[in-house]
């Protein structure tokens, strides 16, 4: 999966895939359209863009891209969190979990 962070739609977009798993673009332009307005072509494109990072598989079926998820919600946060670690030791060193350990008792 390519590390790339997904945006607001993007972010949108695979909360609906996520939910429904295999889908077509009507089924998310289905999904969306309930709290926003948006247009078919808006969510195809998008949707091609989630493949090209790697966040989503297509088959084709019949006429139609069947989409669904390269990997689940968790195990994309997951990689997120470690991209972003990883970014913040290389920069930081061990003054990144220190930093992290603060942020942790804070919350508790």
């Amino acid at each position: 999966m390519s590390q790339k962070n997904l945006g607001p739609l993007e972010q949108k977009v695979m909360d609906c895939i996520w939910r429904i798993e295999n889908v077509s673009v009507r089924d998310v332009y289905a999904c969306l359209k309930k709290s926003r307005k948006i247009a078919y072509t808006t969510i195809m494109t998008v949707m091609t863009r989630l493949t090209i990072k790697g966040f989503l598989l297509r088959k084709k079926k019949g006429k139609a891209y069947i989409y669904s998820p390269k990997k689940s919600k968790r195990q994309a946060v997951k990689d997120a969190v470690k991209k972003m670690f990883d970014s913040l030791l290389e920069q930081y060193g061990q003054e990144t979990v220190a930093a992290f350990t603060d942020e942790l008792k804070k919350r508790k």
